[in-house]
């Protein structure tokens, strides 16, 4: 997926926007964090019709489907009648966009980086298209909670120890053939926000790796994307990994892709829960609470 595997050093790519001169009342949208954005303004209620990605509250269950994200389908675009699509930047083909462009849809394409400060943006580009800046700086002040916390962790442990985890993230085992994240994925930013070293930093993109190369990383921590169930045992059963430290000490965790790699309102949690399953305690502020769901009972050793 390319909004996995994306990311861009360097400027903040910044979309000015002027909103219509009336509320947009039907909305598709490309995009899971766009939907996850609309919902946590409550503003669901406009949305006709989503792509695949968009699983936050099961938004692509209760919805029209659009297609996948970077293939839409102009005709069942369409015959939803909205008056606005709202996309990520990796919406397309480029000529669907110019088909429902020139019918007069209004068509509004993010782009934004992989980031943090992204994240920010994003939210309140999404909230000066539905006219509602105010529920969007409600919800970037909530998100600030947790972007201050995950500051104050990674002060805390820089001054604490130099040695930071070598992390290995997996986007799946499939066919026994593990894809690993290098630089230049939305993977490596989370691992290196959460205090941790990408033990594919050397690789760009996502990598296949064969036993030897797996072997010869041997990693403190494995993460897997999306595999809940048994993710020890699957992850040790692989001659990739059964002899690494990640495996040798337990030290292998899952966690849900549109949560951690959706660089949506969930993100900055996201990167705090990855830095407990790196570090086991991460020093978060004293009375700091994890407030969006998520998959993993965690040790979340607190300090003032």
């Amino acid at each position: 997926m390319k909004r996995f595997s994306s990311y861009l050093t360097g400027c903040l790519l910044t979309l000015i926007i002027t909103p219509p001169l009336h509320a947009a009342e039907r909305i598709a949208v490309a995009g899971g964090s766009i939907t996850e954005i609309i919902y946590r303004l409550g503003e669901q209620d406009k949305i006709v019709g989503v792509d695949s990605t968009s699983t936050y509250q099961a938004a692509d269950k209760t919805h029209p489907l659009l297609g996948y994200v970077r293939n839409i389908s102009v005709e069942g675009l369409l015959s939803l009648q909205p008056d606005l699509l709202i996309g990520e930047s990796d919406t397309g083909p480029s000529k669907a966009l110019e088909q429902v462009r020139a019918v007069g849809l209004n068509t509004v394409i993010i782009e934004e980086d992989d980031s943090i400060d992204a994240i920010k943006s994003k939210i309140r580009t999404v909230g000066r298209l539905l006219q509602v800046e105010n529920k969007a700086e409600h919800l970037i002040n909530e998100i600030q909670l947790d972007i201050d916390a995950l500051a104050y962790a990674n002060d805390k442990l820089n001054k604490q120890s130099k040695h930071k985890p070598k992390v290995l993230f997996l986007l799946t085992l499939q066919n026994g053939a593990p894809i690993a994240a290098g630089q230049h994925t939305s993977a490596h930013t989370t691992i290196t926000a959460a205090g941790g070293n990408n033990a594919l930093e050397n690789e760009k993109g996502w990598v296949k790796l064969s036993p030897e190369a797996a072997l010869e990383l041997n990693p403190d921590v494995i993460v897997v994307m999306n595999r809940p169930d048994a993710t020890l045992e699957a992850v040790a059963q692989l001659a990739h990994f059964k002899y690494t430290e990640a495996v040798k000490n337990n030290a292998v965790y899952s966690i849900d892709g549109g949560y951690l790699l959706g660089f949506g309102p969930r993100t900055p949690q996201a990167i705090i829960e990855l830095g407990t399953m790196i570090h086991g305690v991460f020093p978060l502020p004293k009375g700091y609470q994890f407030r969006y769901d998520n998959q993993q009972q965690i040790n979340t050793g607190h300090s003032s």
